[in-house]
């Protein structure tokens, strides 16, 4: 792939200032200059990039680990299990439940797939945190024009 789409890894976190912006009191909001609140909006928005890029890491290694889990089991499936344990679901679980490797990787999966669980959403909310920042200077610009055009009246 291209060099260029991965440019957004170059995006540097500014943790201080990132913390800064998670720890925002909004009744200080009337205190804050444009500039700032401009600078809250930016922070989040490329911590919203590095955000996204590891969560997909996370759910590209579900999807690899998940493949090797499948096709461990099934090489490791013979007609004396196949026998034993009739149902798909029964031959995976015993597998798991009795190859030391497989039971790791199985745990690694669940964790995994708990940690992107627990993630679902905080894309969105971010977003919307940035969009409360941009509605704030937009009232700002607008209340700005209402007062100069009073002082033109």
């Amino acid at each position: 792939m291209d060099n260029g789409l991965h440019s957004f890894k170059k995006i540097h976190i500014n943790q201080t200032f990132l913390d800064k912006v998670w720890n925002f009191d909004p009744t200080t909001l009337g205190s804050l200059d444009d500039l700032t609140i401009s600078q809250y909006s930016i922070a989040l928005a490329q911590y919203l990039i590095f955000f996204r890029s590891e969560l997909n890491k996370t759910k590209a290694t579900i999807v690899k680990k998940r493949k090797f889990l499948d096709s461990s089991i099934s090489m490791a499936i013979n007609d004396k299990i196949s026998k034993k344990y009739k149902t798909k679901t029964a031959i995976h679980e015993y597998l798991i439940n009795t190859l030391p490797e497989l039971s790791k990787l199985s745990e690694e999966l669940s964790e995994l797939q708990s940690e992107v669980t627990h993630l679902d959403g905080v894309d969105k909310s971010v977003s919307e945190y940035i969009a409360t920042f941009k509605r704030e200077l937009g009232r700002r610009e607008k209340e700005l024009f209402a007062i100069r055009a009073e002082r033109r009246a």
